[in-house]
C-alpha cells in the first residue's frame, strides 16, 4: 500500500476501528432502507468508465464548492447514498451467515454499515483538496458487472484503485473498491468473521453501533 493511505479518497470501504466494545446506549440506525441495484436491472448501464469519470468529477466539484467541512461532508455523504449498492455490499460481507439472518437483523446490520462506510469516507474528504484521476482499463466481470481500473494521485501520492461496479436500474452501482490490491469488501468480510466467532452476533452489531456512531467532523 502507498503512503496514500491518510489521504486516500476512494477507499469508501476502509474499515473503522471495531476493537472497543460498544456504549451501552446507541443511537439508532437510518429508518430508510439503503441505496441498493435491484430493481430495473434489465435495463441497459451504460459506459462504466463514464459512470466513474461522472461520479469523480462531482465529488471534486463538491469538495471546491465550500470551505465548511461539516457541509462538505453531509454533501458527500448523500452523494454515497445514491451510488452504493449497501444491501449487496452488506450480503458479500457476510457470505456464510446472509441466508441464516432475519429480515429484521438484515436491515439492521445493512443500514449500521452503511453509517459506517459513509462516516469512513467522508471524513476522508477536505474542504479545496484536488484529485487527478486516470484510467488504465475497464475489464468485464461475472454476472454482467464491470471493474474500471484507475491511478488516483493525491498531491505527491498516488495509488492504483479499481472501482467494481453492478448494473442496476439503468445504471451502475459501486459495489467494492481495490486499493492496491485490497479489496475494501474482503477486509470487511475478515473483520467481521473474527469477530463473529469470538462474541457473536450481538458483539458485532454492538460493534457495529459504535462505529456507525462517530462523529466524522
Amino acid at each position: 500500500m502507498h503512503k496514500l493511505t491518510a489521504l486516500i479518497l476512494v477507499s469508501l470501504f476502509a474499515l473503522p476501528s471495531l476493537a472497543v466494545a460498544a456504549p451501552k446506549a446507541a443511537k439508532s440506525a437510518p429508518a430508510t432502507a439503503p441505496a441498493t441495484a435491484a430493481t430495473g436491472a434489465h435495463k441497459p448501464a451504460g459506459d462504466p468508465q463514464k459512470f466513474i469519470a461522472g461520479l469523480s468529477a462531482k465529488l471534486d466539484q463538491q469538495s471546491k464548492a465550500t470551505a465548511d467541512l461539516a457541509a462538505l461532508h453531509k454533501a458527500i455523504g448523500d452523494e454515497l447514498q445514491g451510488i452504493i449498492d449497501f444491501a449487496e455490499m452488506a450480503k458479500l460481507t457476510l457470505p456464510a451467515q446472509w441466508d441464516g439472518l432475519q429480515a429484521e437483523q438484515r436491515t439492521e446490520f445493512t443500514q449500521l454499515l452503511t453509517k459506517m462506510v459513509i462516516n469512513t469516507y467522508v471524513k476522508r474528504f477536505k474542504p479545496g483538496t484536488p484529485v487527478e484521476i486516470s484510467y488504465k482499463q475497464t475489464r468485464p466481470l461475472p454476472a454482467g458487472r464491470s471493474e474500471v481500473q484507475t491511478v488516483l494521485k493525491v498531491k505527491n501520492t498516488s495509488a492504483d484503485v479499481n472501482y467494481q461496479l453492478l448494473p442496476g436500474d439503468g445504471r451502475w452501482w459501486v459495489f467494492d473498491i481495490v486499493v492496491d490490491d485490497a479489496s475494501q469488501v474482503q477486509s470487511y468480510r475478515q473483520n467481521f468473521a473474527k469477530i463473529l466467532n469470538k462474541e457473536g452476533w450481538n458483539g458485532l452489531i454492538a460493534r457495529m453501533k459504535k462505529a456507525a456512531d462517530k462523529k466524522t467532523s
